[in-house]
């Protein structure tokens, strides 16, 4: 599956979703990688990195680094900062993506 239409290239390897690519963001999602990463990413990534554009209290950007991949909650790889006043707490905020 093909990456949103509205996703840019805004550096070598950094992408970013406008905040108009879904109601309720609050902030852009960045996410990193060459073409041929991004190009592969599966439909979850740039749903839930989005999502975490949501949250209350989220500070600039949502990330998610090149390893992006389908999370619960944020996608594997991904990182936000959030206000301490006005900010969120997410336990569940990554995923079980490892190796015991």
């Amino acid at each position: 599956m093909a990456p949103p239409a509205q996703l840019k290239q805004v550096g070598e390897y950094v992408w970013e979703l406008p905040v108009s690519f879904k109601a309720g963001m609050r902030v852009p999602a960045r996410i990193f990688g060459t073409e041929k990463l991004v190009q592969e990413m599966d439909e979850g990534v740039f749903n839930q990195v989005t999502n975490v554009a949501t949250l209350p209290g989220i500070q600039k950007y949502s990330y998610c680094m090149p390893d992006g991949h389908w999370g619960y909650g944020f996608p594997i790889g991904g990182v936000a900062a959030f206000d301490l006043e006005t900010g969120v707490i997410s336990p569940g905020g990554i995923g079980f993506d490892f190796i015991s």
